[in-house]
């Protein structure tokens, strides 16, 4: 549950340079976020926690949700501090709920709450978290029983669509060129977060275990065009996992030049990708 991952690679720049931010803007990356939102069916005066919520865009959707009614109450919960300071200034004139925001692990969630909340809400992050059993855990205990939990993901066995598998293959033999080419380097093999992948049913798996029953699950294939790729390259678990063991500032610019080159040898407009929507309710 992070925007950030700056221990995972030697970094030449700041931190919050390669932040999920520029992504999270993205308009497809917003109606991806809103339809898992609409399917949670929040009500007025519910109390949600918006794990891995960066700068507070999918937070503003789950305040439009529950605001207006007594007892209404968001938690905005990230690992990143800066996206924590960016996410607050967008909240300062809200009258009718309670926005707050914790710096906090998925798994120390019942430490920062005072009573157990309605939902938690986990938008294209669970991929990236280690101990994804300790987090369903932790999630399980924020909720109240009957609470619910969505989440969604296009980090999963399952993501890529057998047609598009072409594009990832000349997209990275084209970045490993490059970066040999150029920089004389190539990626090591470590294993990393963002390269974790679980299929649908591992996943229903772990929900099960941690008190969980399937409500929902949806796949639905998403056109992705290359603004959405440029930006994903410009996120530092995404270019770690891409491009294990090299400079962010370097892998980077290598995975970017490397997708401008490959979509417009393939003269692709977008690349369709499944995201993966999940809502689950505790027993």
């Amino acid at each position: 549950m992070t925007h950030s991952n700056p221990s995972a690679a030697p970094s030449d720049g700041r931190v919050e340079d390669y932040s999920f931010s520029a992504f999270a803007h993205q308009p497809f990356y917003q109606e991806e976020n809103r339809r898992l939102i609409d399917l949670l069916g929040l009500q007025p005066g519910q109390r949600v926690i918006d794990l891995a919520c960066g700068p507070g865009l999918i937070t503003r959707m789950v305040l439009d949700k529950v605001r207006g009614k007594e007892g209404a109450w968001i938690l905005g919960v990230d690992l990143s501090p800066h996206a924590l300071e960016e996410a607050r200034q967008h909240f300062t004139n809200v009258d009718d709920a309670i926005v707050d925001f914790a710096n906090a692990k998925a798994e120390d969630l019942s430490q920062v709450i005072s009573e157990r909340v309605d939902a938690v809400v986990f938008c294209n992050a669970i991929h990236l978290v280690d101990n994804k059993r300790d987090v369903l855990g932790g999630i399980a205990r924020a909720l109240r029983a009957g609470g619910l939990f969505g989440f969604n993901s296009t980090f999963y066995s399952g993501s890529i669509l057998p047609e598009t598998e072409p594009f990832y293959r000349r997209w990275m033999m084209r970045a490993h060129r490059l970066l040999k080419s150029v920089h004389g380097l190539s990626p090591t093999k470590d294993r990393v977060m963002a390269r974790q992948q679980l299929t649908a049913d591992e996943y229903k798996s772990l929900l099960a275990e941690a008190g969980f029953t399937v409500r929902e699950e949806r796949v639905i294939p998403i056109e992705v065009p290359i603004e959405g790729w440029l930006d994903i390259c410009a996120f530092s678990d995404f270019v770690q996992g891409a491009l294990p063991g090299i400079r962010l500032e370097t892998a980077s610019d290598i995975l970017r030049e490397a997708i401008r080159d490959t979509f417009r040898d393939m003269q692709l407009s977008f690349v369709r990708r499944n995201w993966l929507e999940i809502v689950a309710t505790r027993a």
